[in-house]
């Protein structure tokens, strides 16, 4: 387990030697592809993020990369959030159980009411790639889930399919087995941090989640429950980040070595304060171009691993992260249950919606082109094929980007 690697792996991060960022940093990542885990070194070059040479070369090998992978597609997908009543006190989190109402509706949604918010967005938005969010419920367990699965599954099916993923708690092996025999396509989890001290002093009570081992090993118990594609991810801001992003490339190296299995989506949250969250404000949030190098970085060490970029940020920061294409890319986003098409209103954390009807013609201005119509599996088995296909927006026949 990786656990077990975890002070070995972090200590060797630390230590000097003979390291890109300390060489020539510019010569390994004009390198015409990397998997090398000691890429990551290079976050601790100086001139990254301050706009110079060495992020003008890591941003162009990334575009080019990718745009040789994808041709410029980028992969609809919309959250849908299932409960906002949660056990967790992660104390950046609008959720968290001491949070007594500002700035949230604590809802748990019933199954005709989550089809409803999903039919909404198939029917109206064009969405056909639904990720599940679950809190820590006490009454939706995964067993609620692998129903809700079926459910989703079932009504895609009458639109001529799509994918159900789930963004949720560290589960147990049998628990991620249940779930892909429901017709699971993929499961997602932040880490949030992998500075341990860190990540108690953000994660209080006694649930699972404070279990800081438990939580690392999931990725693994994913892969053991049939889980083929897993998204991995650092909550970026919770605690120093260029140890974080090291980390979590040496993590996807080991699954890749002990499993031949990487990330097939990589999480890449900025922290966001929350009107109800105790943790307001942080010294750990990287910038702007930071932040954007940082994700480039990731694509030229994994270019087929997508980047999930989300609402959190501005529309131009959106599409700066997405060059080349071969992301996840979220339009339409709601954060509470029942924000789409039932009126409520609240959120996890401050976002952003970016709406099908306006945005993907936007996206086209960019030599980026939206498709719908997708499953992991078919981008990974046949990713040039896919990016070539431009999705007609079913609402609009003018917004064809073929």
């Amino acid at each position: 387990m990786f656990s077990e690697w975890y002070e070995e792996i972090r200590n060797s991060i630390f230590s000097t030697g003979d390291t890109p960022s300390r060489g020539n940093a510019s010569g390994f990542v004009g390198l015409p592809s990397s998997d090398d885990p000691a890429i990551g070194q290079i976050l601790w070059d100086e001139e990254l993020g301050t706009g110079g040479r060495l992020d003008d070369l890591i941003l162009e090998t990334s575009h080019q990369m990718k745009q040789e992978v994808y041709g410029g597609a980028v992969y609809a997908v919309v959250p849908l959030y299932a409960t906002s009543i949660c056990m967790e006190e992660c104390v950046y989190c609008n959720y968290r159980a001491g949070n007594k109402g500002i700035g949230v509706e604590r809802i748990r949604l019933s199954d005709d009411e989550l089809i409803e918010e999903a039919r909404y967005l198939i029917e109206e938005k064009g969405l056909r790639t639904l990720e599940l969010v679950y809190a820590t419920d006490p009454l939706v367990r995964a067993d609620s889930m692998c129903r809700h699965v079926e459910l989703l599954e079932r009504l895609l099916s009458q639109y001529g399919g799509g994918s159900v993923g789930i963004n949720t708690e560290a589960l147990e092996v049998e628990e991620y087995r249940s779930l892909v025999d429901a017709g699971l396509s993929f499961a997602v989890l932040w880490q949030e941090t992998y500075d341990r001290e860190r990540y108690g002093e953000v994660h209080l009570g006694k649930t699972k989640k404070t279990n800081f081992e438990y939580r690392l090993n999931a990725y693994e118990r994913m892969i053991e429950g049939g889980i083929k594609n897993i998204g991995m991810g650092v909550l970026s801001g919770l605690a120093e980040w260029r140890p974080d992003w090291a980390m979590l490339i040496q993590h996807e190296n080991y699954l890749r070595q002990e499993y031949g299995l990487g990330a097939a989506v990589l999480g890449i949250p900025r922290l966001k304060v929350a009107a109800g969250a105790l943790l307001k404000e942080s010294s750990f949030i990287p910038t702007r171009q930071e932040f954007l190098v940082t994700v480039a970085l990731h694509n030229i060490y994994s270019p087929r691993t997508m980047a999930f970029v989300n609402t959190r940020e501005d529309w131009e920061l959106c599409v700066d992260l997405s060059k080349g294409g071969g992301c996840l890319f979220t339009f339409n986003c709601s954060t509470i249950p029942g924000g789409y098409s039932l009126g409520h209103r609240g959120y996890q954390f401050p976002t952003h919606s970016y709406d099908t009807a306006t945005y993907v013609g936007r996206l086209q201005e960019q030599n980026l082109h939206a498709v719908f119509e997708w499953t992991l599996n078919e981008v990974e088995s046949n990713s040039n094929e896919i990016s070539r296909k431009a999705s007609r927006h079913p609402n609009n026949a003018a917004m064809s980007l073929s």
